[in-house]
């Protein structure tokens, strides 16, 4: 049995495919009787880094004689535990003006950098979580995602856990799952195309990392060509579902009351080009003969599931110029609970993707583990994915025209949609459910 802490910069229920993956893993070693810790924000988004409204969820508060890890401290069994950070709201801007000041070459203007994404945990409350996570002594560390600090703290605890619990000597000593020493593995979930990802912390951070455990051949690739990635720490796991979310194949029924629903889940950020979604929808709207009816008197319509972001208000903008007809087609869906998820996928006909930055794209592999075909943009790592399974269409990255066209051929095409869909569940069901991601994972830091 081997102890786990996991790192995540903000705690699911959030939406969030670089924290559920870390939560997910941490999740999967627990149930097969490791001892799990899981340290995060307070945080529900990322924008709540430095949002002053109210959390979606609280933070544990640190009070004299108040245990941080109550469900761990519990004992008597249990082999999970959590602490969820309060964060300081303000200093992002402290630190942007500090960076104002200093040269981009300098490492401290990198690390500053860095810091400014968040999140930034108030000091005390972090102190008091380090005591506990010594006296836990983990033997594995994993965190992610990057651009976020998550994996700096994760690098300065590996440092402190090996120095003060485990110190090495030269006739070397039986310390962490005989190994010695507490080892590092990153999820990444890295972006190629975002300059914040490419801070000199960041990659040092990765090259310092025992293990980094990447989604997709494309992120290997790109580590080892741009950032001389030693090959053999690296390990291909990809994401994972769990396996009862796979869908009976008789149980599945497409659309609403005999409609055509477009499904997008995820963040509302900017980089989702949830606004090209939109335009292509009202293109699409306005190619289809007037009054066309589908299926028993359906309609055609858009679902958008997800969290709101600072992005939102040009969304909302976007959505109240466009046409009524169109408009009333559109149903916003925030903050759903994960248990209605399978449900949402379910009463749709095709999910999109139109993201033009994706390390993996989680969101993929579930709405293919419900036997539904998939429209992304042509990137790297989604573009891969699609290939791997045959079960999609990719169009062209912010090509409004191009969506459009995949839109309307999977509305017309419905036999080959549901070949896509079945093509996808079955690449799933065989490569990435949490217990086939895990056996890589373990199998590869275990040796």
């Amino acid at each position: 049995m081997s102890k786990f802490l996991l790192i995540s910069h903000i705690f699911p229920p959030a939406i969030d495919g670089g924290s559920k993956v870390i939560y997910k893993l941490g999740q999967y070693f627990k149930s097969q009787h490791h001892q799990t810790l899981y340290l995060s924000s307070n945080c529900s988004s990322t924008d709540d880094f430095v949002k002053k409204t109210p959390l979606s969820f609280g933070h544990l508060p640190l009070k004299k004689g108040r245990n941080i890890f109550p469900s761990f401290h519990q004992g008597r069994g249990l082999r999970g535990g959590f602490c969820k950070l309060p964060v300081y709201k303000n200093l992002r801007r402290i630190l942007k003006l500090i960076n104002l000041f200093l040269s981009k070459k300098f490492y401290l203007h990198g690390l500053l950098k860095v810091f400014q994404k968040g999140p930034i945990f108030k000091l005390i409350p972090f102190l008091k979580a380090t005591i506990q996570i010594l006296k836990f002594k983990p033997d594995f560390i994993i965190a992610g995602p990057l651009p976020t600090t998550t994996i700096l703290y994760a690098t300065f605890l590996k440092k402190i856990i090996n120095k003060f619990n485990f110190p090495l000597s030269s006739k070397g000593n039986a310390g962490l799952s005989g190994k010695g020493f507490c080892q590092l593995i990153i999820n990444a979930s890295f972006h190629p195309t975002d300059s914040d990802f490419q801070q000199i912390p960041l990659i040092k951070a990765l090259k310092k990392a025992d293990f980094l455990w990447t989604l997709t051949q494309s992120e290997n690739d790109y580590f080892i060509k741009n950032f001389n990635i030693n090959p053999h720490k690296i390990i291909l796991a990809g994401n994972g579902i769990d396996p009862e979310f796979l869908t009976t194949p008789l149980l599945v029924k497409g659309g609403v009351r005999g409609g055509f629903n477009i499904l997008f889940i995820g963040s509302l950020a900017a980089h989702k080009r949830i606004d090209l979604l939109i335009k292509s929808f009202s293109n699409l709207i306005s190619s289809l003969p007037q009054g066309r009816m589908l299926r028993n008197s359906g309609e055609v319509g858009l679902i958008i599931a997800g969290q709101k972001t600072l992005f939102y208000p040009q969304i909302k903008k976007l959505i109240n110029s466009i046409d009524p007809s169109v408009k009333s087609r559109i149903n916003f869906k925030f903050n759903f609970p994960q248990s209605k998820l399978a449900n949402l996928i379910d009463n749709c006909d095709v999910l999109i993707l139109p993201s033009v930055q994706e390390s993996f794209g989680l969101v993929l592999i579930e709405a293919w583990s419900r036997q539904k075909p998939v429209i992304c943009a042509d990137i790297p790592t989604l573009k891969e994915l699609v290939n791997q399974t045959n079960g999609g269409l990719l169009f062209k990255a912010d090509n409004k025209k191009d969506l459009t066209q995949k839109l309307k051929f999977i509305l017309d095409n419905p036999k080959k949609a549901q070949q896509l869909g079945q093509n996808g569940y079955n690449y799933v069901r065989n490569n990435y459910t949490w217990p086939k991601v895990g056996q890589k994972i373990w199998q590869k830091i275990s040796l």
